[in-house]
C-alpha cells in the first residue's frame, strides 16, 4: 500500500452526546436535584435551594452560596465535559474559596452531574459569581442537543460577564438573539417576523414530520423559539441570592416539577410523584451521623405562591423535615458498628431492649475472601440500623411507643447509603432491594428477620477508603464491579448472621422471649388459633368469590331469558315457574360469599363486582316472583288437584336430596375423624407404656432408684394427662357444641373480626388521643410566643420593620395566629360553656378557614338565608370541628369533578340543616359504614376520623347525623349530610 495513502482520521461528536450523557442518563428530577446539590458541595455550599415559582409560565431556580465561577471557570470547566476530576483531587480548593470550611471530599467523578440539569427543563439561565469577579451568565436550550444532525462544536451557548444582577436580565434579549443565531438562517426581526431555520433543523424538522404525519405539536425548531419568545425569567427570581455562589434558572419544566405546585385538584397520581420527590431528597444529608462527623449543608425545596399579600413559600422538602438519630434511638433493636478492611464487623447490638455485653463481632462468611488488588479492594465503612418487631405483642415497646414507630417508618423507612456524608441513589428506596432484603424474606420471613418496612439506617462510606464503589453514569446504583459485589456480600452477612444470632426465628434469644412463652399461654394459644380461623376465612372467602364469579353470570343469562320468554298458560307451566324461582333462590344462597376479611385487599374489586352480580340476580328473581305471581292469580288450573301434586312432590324432592347431601358430608367427616380418633388414641396408650418402660428400665440398669422411679412415673403421668386433655379435649368441646346447636364457625369469626377491629381502633385512638394532648400542649405556648415575636417585631425600628424579609415574618406569624385562632374551640380542653351560635357565625368560620383550599380548587361555597337563620344553644367545640370534619370532606371530593360544576352547599330542609356537595357522593354499599372509625376511601390522606368525630360530638349533645337517601328530595348531586339538632331555632321558613 502507498504509505501516502494512509492518513490520520479523528471521531467526530455529534450534539446529541450531551443529551445521551445528561438528561437520558439521569432517572428523574429528584436524581438531578440531587446531582447538582452535590456540584455545590463540592464548589463548598453551606446552602443550596430549589425554589418552584408557582406562576405560568413556572421557572425552577437553584441557589447555592459556594465559591462561584469566574469566567475562565464557566468556559474551562463547566463548559467541557468530563472534567478532570482526579486530577482536580491533587489540587484541592484553596482556602479562601472554602469559606472556612475543611477540606471536603469531591462528590463529582465523571465531569457530567452538571448535564442533569437539563432533566428540570429545556431552557436554562446559568448565573455564577465568584467572590472576586464579576457575573458570568450563560443562556442555553437543551433541546438544542437532541438534533442529529449537529456536531457538538455547532451548538451555541450565549454567555457573557455583568457588573449586577440587574445587567443580566436586562441582556437577556441580546443572550436570546445570540442563542437564535445557531437555529435561525436570519436573526433580524425574527421576533416579529417568521424565519426560515438552518438546514439542520430544517431536516430534524422534515425528519420529526414524516415519522408521524398527523401528529399535533410544532416540530421541534419552532418549540425553541416558541420558548425564546416567552422567556420569563425575572430579577424576582433571583430577590434573597446575590452571590457569590452559583444560580440555575430552569424554564419549560419537566413533568416532575410541574407537578410539584398544588393544584386544588384530587389527583393521586400527582400525589404519588409528590411523595416520590419528597422522599428521595428529604435525607440528602446523613441523618444517623452525630457530632462533628456531620456535614454542614443545608437544603431545602419550595413551592412560591405569588398572592394579594406577597408571595407564599411552601415547603416540600428540608433538613429540618428529615428523620434524626435521636427519633429511633431508643428502639428495641439497634445494630451499630464498623467493618473493617479485613471484612469483619466490630461493634455493639441490641435486642428486645438489651444490649449485648461486650463487643459484637460477624466474621466473614465462608467462601469471600477481600479482594486485595487496588483496582478491586474493598475498604473501612459505619453501618447503624434500628429496628423493631412488626407485631406490637412481639415488641418491648408501650404500645404508644410502637404506635409512634410505625408511623414514623411510613415515611423514614429503609436501609441508606452515605458516602462523605451524601446519600446515594437509589439505595433506601421502597423499589431498590441491592441487599436482598426482601428476597431473602420472601423465602423466610422468620429466619432472615431484616425488612424494609420496619427499619431505619444507613451505611456510611467514604471515597478515600472506598474508591472502587464508583457510581454508574445515570447515578442510579453502584457500577457492578468486583467491589460492589463484595460490599453487598458484606453487608448481607452482617444483616444474616445478626438476624441469626439475635433477631430472627433461629435466635436462642428471641425463643425464651417470645416463642417459649406461646407453648403454654392459653391467651397465645387462642391466637394462634385465631390466626388459623383467619388464614381458614380467607381461603373459604376465595373460594367462595371464585363460586359466585363462575355461578353468577350463567344464572342471570338463564333469569334475563326465561323473563323475556315468560307464558303461563298450562299447568306444567305452573310448576316449572315456581320451580324455577325455588332453584334460583337456592343458586343465589349458594354463591353467596362472607363479609371481606382483613388481608384480602386485593379482592375487593372482584368481591364488589360479585356483589352487585348478586344484587342484581336477586332483583330480578323478584322481578320474575312478581311477574308470576299476577299471572297466577288471573290463571285458570285444568286440574287444580294434580298441578298441587306435582308441586308438591318436587318440592319434597329439592329437600329431600339437599339433606341427603348434608348427611352425606356429615358422616363422612365423622367417619373421617373416627379413624382419626381411634388411631391416635392407640398412638398415644402405646408411646405412654413406652415411656414407661423406659423409666422400669433405668431402674434395672440401677440408674435410678425406686424412690425416684416413682416420682418419675407420677410426673410422666400428670404430663400425659394434661396433654391428653388439650388433645382430646378439642374434639369433645367441639361434639359437645355441635350437640348444644352451636355454630361455632361463626360465633368465632364474628368474635375475631371485634377483636381485630377492637384491637386496631385502640391504637389509632392511642394515636389520636397523644395528638389531641400535642395540640393542647402547643396551642399553649403558641400564644405566648406570638405574643413574645410581635412584640419583638414591633419593637424593630420603622425602616427594618417595612423591609420585605420582616413582612414575610410578620405575614407567616399573622398567618399561624390565624390558624390557632381558628382552632381554639377544637383544642382537647375546648370552651365548655353553651352560648347561641348562629348559622351567620358557622358560615364566616368555615368560609375563613378554609378559604386557601376553596380558592385554589375552585370550589363555590354557598349557604342559602335559611342556613344563615339558624341559632344553636351549643358547646363551640362541639358543633365547629363537625362542619369543619364534613366540609374537609367535601373539598378532598368535590375535587375530582370538573372545576365548573365544584359547589359546597349549606342548607335547611325540613326540621334538619343539609351539607352538600357536587362530589361524586358516597356509593350505596358504603353508606353504613361511612360513620365506622377509620374507614375511609380516600386513596391517600385519609384516616376515617372524620366522620367519626363528627357523629361522635353530635351525639354527645343530643344531636344526630345521617346520609341522604333516596327519598331525600334532591340539593346537590353529590353526597349530603342531615343533622337534626336538639332544640334548634331553625328562624323563619317559607312554606
Amino acid at each position: 500500500m502507498d504509505k501516502a495513502s494512509i492518513v490520520t482520521k479523528t471521531f467526530a461528536t455529534r450534539a446529541r452526546t450531551i443529551d445521551h450523557l445528561g438528561r437520558e442518563q439521569i432517572a428523574d428530577a429528584p436524581t438531578a436535584v440531587s446531582e447538582l446539590w452535590k456540584n455545590s458541595w463540592d464548589a463548598y455550599a453551606r446552602t443550596v435551594n430549589v425554589h418552584l415559582f408557582n406562576e405560568e409560565p413556572s421557572v425552577a431556580v437553584l441557589t447555592d452560596d459556594g465559591h462561584g465561577m469566574r469566567e475562565a471557570d464557566l468556559f474551562g470547566r463547566w463548559l467541557v465535559i468530563g472534567t478532570e476530576s482526579k486530577i482536580s483531587d491533587t489540587h484541592p480548593v484553596a482556602s479562601a474559596d472554602r469559606g472556612g470550611l475543611p477540606i471536603r471530599a469531591r462528590q463529582g467523578q465523571k465531569g457530567i452531574g452538571r448535564l442533569s440539569s437539563a432533566k428540570l427543563g429545556s431552557v436554562l439561565l446559568l448565573i455564577s459569581k465568584h467572590r472576586s469577579d464579576k457575573y458570568v451568565a450563560a443562556l442555553l436550550d437543551w433541546r438544542m442537543f437532541e438534533n442529529p444532525y449537529l456536531n457538538l462544536s455547532e451548538v451555541a451557548v450565549a454567555s457573557g460577564s455583568f457588573d449586577t444582577k440587574i445587567d443580566i436580565f436586562n441582556a437577556l434579549p441580546a443572550l436570546v438573539d445570540n442563542l437564535m443565531g445557531s437555529v435561525l438562517a436570519m436573526v433580524d426581526g425574527w421576533r416579529i417576523m417568521e424565519r426560515p431555520v438552518q438546514a439542520a433543523w430544517k431536516r430534524f424538522d422534515d425528519e420529526w414530520r414524516s415519522e408521524e404525519p398527523l401528529r399535533a405539536g410544532l416540530p421541534p425548531s419552532q418549540r425553541i423559539i416558541q420558548s425564546m419568545k416567552r422567556i420569563p425569567f425575572r430579577p424576582e427570581h433571583l430577590d434573597k441570592w446575590n452571590g457569590p455562589g452559583t444560580a440555575m434558572l430552569v424554564f419549560e419544566l419537566d413533568d416532575t416539577l410541574k407537578a410539584l405546585p398544588s393544584t386544588g385538584d384530587t389527583d393521586l397520581v400527582r400525589a404519588e410523584v409528590i411523595d416520590r420527590f419528597e422522599r428521595t431528597l428529604s435525607n440528602f444529608v446523613d441523618p444517623y451521623s452525630t457530632g462533628r462527623s456531620r456535614p454542614e449543608f443545608d437544603y431545602s425545596v419550595d413551592v412560591r405562591t405569588p398572592g394579594p399579600d406577597g408571595t407564599r413559600a411552601k415547603i416540600l422538602v428540608g433538613a429540618e423535615r428529615a428523620i434524626d438519630r435521636s427519633q429511633v434511638q431508643d428502639m428495641e433493636h439497634q445494630l451499630e458498628g464498623t467493618v473493617g478492611d479485613d471484612g469483619v464487623f466490630r461493634g455493639r447490638l441490641k435486642a428486645f431492649g438489651f444490649w449485648i455485653e461486650g463487643a459484637v463481632e460477624f466474621e466473614l462468611p465462608k467462601g469471600l475472601y477481600m479482594p486485595e488488588r487496588a483496582a478491586t479492594r474493598v475498604g473501612a465503612f459505619d453501618i447503624y440500623i434500628a429496628s423493631m418487631e412488626f407485631e406490637q405483642e412481639n415488641s418491648s415497646h408501650e404500645r404508644a411507643e410502637h404506635i409512634r414507630y410505625r408511623a414514623l417508618a411510613e415515611d423514614y423507612a429503609g436501609l441508606m447509603i452515605y458516602r462523605d456524608g451524601l446519600r446515594v441513589l437509589p439505595y433506601g428506596r421502597e423499589d431498590n432491594d441491592f441487599f436482598s432484603i426482601e428476597y431473602k424474606r420472601s423465602k423466610n420471613a422468620g429466619r432472615y428477620f431484616w425488612n424494609h418496612r420496619q427499619m431505619f439506617g444507613r451505611i456510611a462510606l467514604t471515597r478515600h477508603h472506598n474508591p472502587n464503589l464508583k457510581d454508574k453514569a445515570g447515578r442510579e446504583g453502584f457500577i457492578d464491579n468486583t467491589a460492589a459485589k463484595t460490599f453487598r456480600v458484606l453487608v448481607g452477612n452482617i444483616l444474616d448472621q445478626s438476624a441469626r444470632r439475635y433477631f430472627g426465628s433461629a435466635s436462642d434469644i428471641r425463643k425464651p422471649r417470645i416463642t417459649a412463652n406461646k407453648v403454654s399461654n392459653r391467651t397465645e394459644r387462642a391466637e394462634e388459633e385465631a390466626k388459623k380461623l383467619r388464614e381458614r376465612e380467607r381461603k373459604m372467602f376465595q373460594a367462595e368469590l371464585e363460586r359466585a364469579e363462575q355461578n353468577l353470570p350463567p344464572l342471570l343469562t338463564e333469569i334475563n331469558r326465561e323473563l323475556q320468554g315468560f307464558v303461563l298458560t298450562e299447568d306444567d307451566q305452573v310448576v316449572e315457574a315456581a320451580g324455577r324461582i325455588s332453584d334460583w333462590r337456592s343458586s343465589l344462597a349458594d354463591t353467596s360469599i362472607r363479609p371481606q376479611p382483613s388481608g384480602s385487599a386485593r379482592f375487593t374489586s372482584r368481591y364488589q363486582a360479585a356483589r352487585n352480580n348478586a344484587d342484581t340476580v336477586s332483583e330480578l328473581i323478584s322481578t320474575y316472583e312478581t311477574k308470576f305471581r299476577n299471572a297466577l292469580e288471573e290463571f285458570q288450573a285444568a286440574e287444580p288437584a294434580r298441578l298441587l301434586d306435582k308441586q308438591i312432590r318436587q318440592s319434597a324432592d329439592a329437600v329431600r336430596q339437599q339433606v341427603e347431601q348434608f348427611q352425606s358430608n356429615i358422616v363422612g367427616l365423622q367417619r373421617e375423624q373416627y379413624d382419626l380418633v381411634r388411631t391416635l388414641a392407640q398412638t398415644r396408650i402405646a408411646d405412654f407404656g413406652k415411656d414407661a418402660d423406659a423409666i422400669v428400665a433405668k431402674v434395672s440398669a440401677k440408674l435410678v432408684d425406686v424412690g425416684s422411679a416413682i416420682r418419675f412415673l407420677a410426673q410422666l403421668r400428670d404430663d400425659w394427662i394434661s396433654e391428653n386433655r388439650q388433645i382430646f379435649g378439642i374434639y369433645v368441646s367441639a361434639l359437645e357444641n355441635v350437640k348444644a346447636e352451636i355454630d361455632l364457625e361463626t360465633l368465632a369469626s364474628v368474635q375475631n373480626q371485634d377483636l381485630r377491629e377492637a384491637s386496631a381502633e385502640l391504637d389509632r385512638l392511642t394515636a389520636l388521643a397523644q395528638l389531641g394532648i400535642a395540640v393542647e400542649i402547643a396551642a399553649h405556648d403558641l400564644q405566648e410566643f406570638d405574643e413574645m415575636a410581635t412584640a419583638g417585631l414591633n419593637s424593630l425600628p420603622e425602616d427594618i420593620r417595612n423591609k420585605p424579609e420582616v413582612r414575610d415574618i410578620r405575614l407567616g406569624i399573622e398567618g399561624l395566629t390565624d390558624q390557632l385562632r381558628f382552632l381554639s374551640p377544637l383544642r382537647l380542653s375546648g370552651d365548655r360553656l353553651q352560648r347561641w351560635i348562629t348559622g351567620v357565625e358557622i358560615a364566616e368560620f368555615i368560609r375563613q378557614f378554609f378559604a386557601p383550599k376553596l380558592a385554589e380548587s375552585g370550589i363555590r361555597f354557598r349557604a342559602t338565608d335559611e342556613f344563615l337563620s339558624v341559632r344553636l344553644y351549643e358547646r363551640p367545640a362541639r358543633i365547629f370541628p363537625v362542619f369543619m370534619n364534613l366540609v374537609n370532606n367535601s373539598v378532598y371530593w368535590v375535587a375530582t369533578v370538573a372545576r365548573p360544576t365544584r359547589e359546597i352547599l349549606f342548607d335547611v330542609v325540613g326540621n334538619e340543616v343539609v351539607i352538600a356537595d357536587s362530589g361524586p357522593g358516597v356509593s350505596e354499599e358504603d353508606t353504613s359504614q361511612i360513620f365506622r372509625l377509620f374507614f375511609t376511601r380516600k386513596e391517600r390522606s385519609g384516616r376515617g376520623v372524620g366522620l367519626y368525630l363528627a357523629r361522635a360530638n353530635l351525639a354527645a349533645g343530643g344531636h344526630s347525623i345521617r346520609y341522604k337517601t333516596a327519598e331525600d328530595p334532591p340539593t346537590l348531586s353529590g353526597a349530603a349530610f342531615y343533622i337534626e339538632f336538639r332544640d334548634a331555632d331553625l328562624g323563619p321558613r317559607g312554606e
